[in-house]
């Protein structure tokens, strides 16, 4: 007889993959870790996990007894809390004030302004703040001029500050490290004493790491699988625009992911995919939803696993090779990987 529950029991075949590797992301950390001993690693979580999954990084990093998570919305801190991660949690990005009124929250905040500071200490009492101080970026923070107020009236609200953090537009810049140290004063001064200070490059003792923490060794690795193989003759056109002309008979292969998948528009006619550890280019313009690869150099047939992005940094079709065909940061392409893409974990 057989079993009516048994076809739900059955699980559907993945056309594409993108699989973190658990070691990988593990080597990272102990890596950053063991190179700044006197600092505290804080995971960037913010973007969906930079694209490898913020439920799937969160899940391998949270025995590591790190400090914080660092999210970018109160949407991301809450993903981490009904997926029941402990880690402690900080916000960094600006949180509606209406949002803080509704309950008590578990999560820590970067604060830069004294209206969410206010709405903190009435509806959230005794939340823990990291005071957020612009020293050049002239992106979100409290000026060095404004901070003195800032930190008057702070005094007299009922939040814990628990941290001081900047953020630096590259490399170690003197005018930032100065305002940084004068930040540093002005909060002892007003009696404030966070327990963390980061950057950590800056005589702080923790560091919000992001891509650091997935490509010193890549983390990531996306795979599809060849949904057609066929045959196009010399001078026949490939894709919108007709961009790709045949110099002669070829076979091409059809891969079932597009920009809307992470295939990054800028590899169109440049880019390469890994089948049977042979390169093939691509050919044509990358569309929404699919990609078409010169085959003309191997035997392949339609089901076979295709790499769109490496994850050894010495291939052509890695995460940072690929950024550099594009002409764009490692960033840009890792974020928008899409969320809908079934995440596994090696």
């Amino acid at each position: 007889m057989i079993n009516p529950l048994g076809f739900f029991k059955k699980e559907y075949q993945a056309l594409n993959r993108i699989e973190i590797s658990r070691k990988s992301l593990l080597q990272n950390y102990k890596f950053l870790s063991v190179v700044n001993r006197k600092i505290k690693i804080a995971p960037v979580l913010k973007s969906n996990g930079y694209g490898h999954g913020i439920l799937e990084v969160a899940g391998i990093l949270d025995e590591v007894g790190t400090p914080f998570f660092c999210v970018d919305s109160l949407y991301e801190a809450y993903e981490l809390f009904k997926a029941e991660i402990k880690t402690p949690v900080l916000i960094m990005g600006y949180t509606n004030p209406a949002n803080l009124k509704i309950k008590k929250l578990p999560f820590s905040f970067a604060v830069f302004d004294l209206d969410t500071a206010r709405v903190l200490s009435k509806f959230q009492p005794q939340a823990g703040v990291h005071i957020f101080v612009d020293t050049g970026m002239s992106r979100e923070g409290i000026t060095l001029e404004d901070l003195p107020d800032f930190l008057k009236t702070l005094k007299k609200l009922n939040v814990k500050v628990e941290g001081l953090m900047s953020h630096l537009a590259g490399g170690m810049n003197n005018l930032q490290i100065q305002r940084f140290h004068q930040a540093q004063k002005l909060v002892k001064k007003f009696g404030f004493n966070p327990k963390w200070i980061h950057p950590g490059a800056i005589n702080g003792n923790m560091a919000r790491v992001g891509l650091k923490l997935y490509l010193q060794k890549p983390v990531l690795k996306f795979i599809s699988h060849l949904a057609q193989v066929k045959k196009i003759k010399k001078g026949d056109k490939v894709g919108y625009d007709r961009t790709y002309k045949a110099k002669k008979d070829t076979i091409i292969g059809i891969i079932p992911a597009g920009y809307y998948d992470g295939v990054d528009w800028g590899l169109s006619n440049k880019g390469f995919v890994k089948i049977k550890n042979i390169f093939c280019p691509i050919i044509g313009r990358v569309s929404m939803n699919m990609t078409t690869v010169d085959l003309s150099n191997i035997n392949a047939k339609v089901g076979d696993e295709v790499v769109i992005y490496s994850d050894n940094p010495r291939d052509k079709n890695s995460i940072e090779n690929a950024a550099k065909i594009c002409q764009k940061i490692p960033y840009e392409i890792l974020v928008h990987l899409a969320q809908s893409t079934k995440r596994v974990i090696t």
